[in-house]
């Protein structure tokens, strides 16, 4: 079910208890010279459709955000971006709307990294007002890490942003908008500590900020250059698992 094609009362009559409501998150912003700045909005809605295709009778999914947390990427031309604390009113007035129609299930599903500070500040700060609610923050290839690194060809540092999973699901997804002959390797030189090393799959020790001006050549963080159609296929099927098994953990209460 999708919220934005409903009435009213088709939205009334549903079975609250029994229903996930499902806000996805992304972003407006660069990614390399190579993929769309939609990047993170194309993957997150059409990881949002495939769960909707899977269980049609126990998801309501909202129109994903397109607008995100983007500071770290303003260096480069077509990033829009808003405040940690704009980003953090919106949902939780999201959150209050979800609350105020009687759902008391609510999956807010991330696709872009630089939301995942402000999502879990959120989850904290509206789980405690609606303490009889389950209110889930997830960022997608979270739910997947193992099995992704299982089908991934590059190496740690590989992924991360304009990378091989990214380029992958775009090449999938929205071919078009890929132009393989410009991905080339950016962003790949690590720290040299051990509390910042990190990458997609592999988060650091530590929180800190850097921008994609100090970190990268031309926006990227990864190889894209091993991605595929094929390979990307592959990856939704793994990521949707995650969703899905989340999805269905939160319908039967083991959260």
């Amino acid at each position: 079910m999708f919220l934005q094609d409903m009435k009213w009362p088709d939205v009334d009559a549903l079975q609250r208890g029994e229903v996930i409501a499902v806000a996805c998150i992304s972003a407006l912003e660069q990614h390399s010279v190579h993929l769309p700045v939609s990047t993170d909005f194309l993957i997150g809605s059409e990881i949002v459709r495939r769960v909707e295709q899977k269980l049609p009778d126990k998801v309501l999914c909202l129109p994903p955000i397109w607008l995100g947390c983007s500071s770290h990427h303003m260096e480069f031309a077509g990033t829009i971006s808003i405040s940690v604390d704009t980003m953090n009113r919106v949902l939780q007035d999201i959150v209050d709307s979800v609350m105020k129609h009687g759902f008391r299930k609510l999956l807010i599903l991330n696709s872009h990294g630089g939301n995942r500070a402000t999502l879990a500040y959120t989850v904290q700060a509206i789980g405690n007002k609606y303490q009889d609610a389950m209110i889930v923050g997830a960022t997608y290839w979270d739910l997947a890490t193992e099995e992704l690194w299982q089908e991934r060809e590059t190496e740690f540092g590989g992924m991360g942003h304009a990378c091989e999973l990214e380029t992958s699901i775009l090449l999938r997804i929205a071919p078009q908008l890929v132009d393989l002959s410009k991905a080339k390797p950016d962003g790949m030189q690590l720290p040299e500590s051990e509390f910042s090393r990190g990458e997609l799959l592999s988060s650091p020790a530590v929180s800190l900020y850097r921008t994609f001006g100090d970190t990268s050549a031309h926006g990227g963080h990864g190889d894209p250059r091993k991605a595929s159609a094929d390979k990307g296929e592959r990856f939704l099927q793994i990521i949707m698992a995650g969703v899905l098994r989340l999805c269905q953990d939160m319908l039967g209460g083991k959260l």
